[in-house]
């Protein structure tokens, strides 16, 4: 588990990344502002849990802003802000975009208690999720269990279909149509034979994806307009 800490205050951002490293199994990722921190997810979501956001920040960068950003584009990371001054920004967090619903918010001014709570509010979440998360995929009789989320791309070759995750893969005698159907709609076919997931996508054109784990899935003719399409109001929270 991932979880990556914006504040631009380098005392509290070592202090921070002390606890969560010394006190829980996650492992924290530090940055002093919004765009730095922005650009990293953009690299690749997996094993992300949570972001904590400093509400205020550097550059006249605004933390509520960029949750908000990050929460358009990336709704399954939860949220946690960070203030020292926490009944001040109370409403405004209340006001920002629909897509924004902060996960919890750590007081600085008792750091530990405080990042303690969260940090156990969100290992109970997490393990929740794991538990709904899994799909149901039948096939020729045949019900095994998916994590959608884990799952890079489906791939067909001749009359198998692989299923392809960051762990291990699975493959069954099936068509790309009928199991995709199963799948959340987060998952696009790009190919007759491929079909990815959203989510792992770092970089595409007209002629090719390319995934977080280095994977490039081709993208054919008859898919690369509704790829584009799709892409487009991903990257633009909708």
């Amino acid at each position: 588990m991932i979880v990556l800490i914006c504040d631009d205050d380098k005392n509290c951002l070592s202090n921070e990344e002390k606890y969560i490293r010394d006190n829980t199994e996650a492992v924290p990722e530090c940055f002093l502002g919004g765009k730095e921190l922005l650009k990293r997810l953009s690299a690749g979501t997996e094993d992300i849990a949570a972001v904590f956001m400093d509400i205020e920040l550097d550059n006249s960068e605004n933390g509520i802003v960029v949750a908000e950003q990050i929460s358009n584009l990336y709704p399954d990371i939860r949220i946690i802000f960070l203030t020292a001054y926490s009944l001040k920004y109370c409403e405004e967090i209340f006001l920002a975009g629909k897509n924004l619903v902060p996960f919890a918010l750590v007081d600085k001014q008792n750091l530990d208690v405080n990042l303690k709570r969260a940090m156990d509010k969100l290992r109970t979440a997490l393990d929740s999720d794991k538990e709904k998360s899994r799909i149901a995929v039948t096939v020729n009789s045949e019900t095994f269990f998916v994590e959608p989320m884990q799952t890079l791309y489906l791939e067909s070759n001749a009359h198998t279909l692989i299923i392809v995750t960051s762990g291990e893969n699975k493959s069954v005698r099936s068509k790309l149509s009928d199991v995709l159907e199963a799948f959340p709609p987060y998952f696009i076919q790009c190919h007759k034979s491929y079909a990815v997931n959203i989510h792992h996508i770092v970089s595409y054109t007209t002629k090719q994806i390319e995934l977080d784990s280095g994977v490039i899935i081709p993208v054919s003719r008859k898919f690369s307009l509704s790829v584009r399409e799709k892409m487009l109001r991903h990257e633009c929270g909708i």
